[in-house]
């Protein structure tokens, strides 16, 4: 075989080894290639299934308008009411839960001898005793807070004692705060409450 035969068959050769390592390549980046392509096509899918408005497992919504997002917490009902032993032993957290009650109410009536019953929204002052001492947090202070008798907001047994009576009338009534109240002081005790009813709204 002469010399430039010889060359030109090794030039050959090469092309044919550089066009194989090309092909090698090739295989090997298409399957990246087509991994991509397709996880591309799997989003762009959940996103046309999930619409301009969503929902998310938190329960809250996301909806789009004009390119704006606008999140919306949706809360149970449960979550809006405090629990019956906060309401019990903090006058702030008593006249929260219960002024919107009142204010559907338009007069306070403050005359004396009028009863109150289940269902009606009262303004009452309270203070609690255990054995003989008030104890903190379980009083009004004198400032009045609204319950509406029936609501289960306070502790069992508080509502249903001061259904009966009446307007400026003071008496006192017992209950046993829960065993998990949170306050170790009072888990489980029985307290004095001693009570004013200043009025009613009807």
């Amino acid at each position: 075989m002469k010399k430039e035969n010889r060359k030109m068959a090794q030039e050959r050769r090469a092309q044919q080894r550089a066009a194989e390592a090309r092909k090698q390549k090739a295989r090997k980046v298409i399957p990246i290639v087509i991994v991509i392509a397709v996880a591309a096509v799997v989003v762009i899918g959940i996103i046309a299934t999930s619409g301009p408005s969503g929902k998310k497992t938190d329960g809250s919504s996301v909806s789009s308008s004009s390119g704006d997002i606008v999140t919306t917490i949706n809360t149970d009902s449960t979550s809006s009411t405090a629990t019956k032993s906060q309401e019990t032993a903090s006058q702030s957290t008593a006249s929260g839960s219960d002024s919107s009650s009142a204010s559907s109410k338009t007069t306070l009536n403050t005359t004396k001898g009028t009863v109150v019953q289940k269902g009606d929204t009262v303004n009452i002052d309270y203070t609690g005793y255990l054995n003989g001492k008030a104890f903190d947090g379980g009083s009004t202070n004198g400032a009045g807070t609204d319950l509406t008798l029936g609501s289960g907001t306070y502790i069992d047994g508080f509502e249903d004692q001061v259904e009966g009576h009446k307007v400026g009338e003071t008496f006192d009534i017992k209950v046993t705060f829960p065993d998990d109240y949170g306050v170790s002081d009072l888990n489980g005790k029985e307290v004095t409450f001693t009570i004013t009813i200043n009025g009613v709204y009807r």
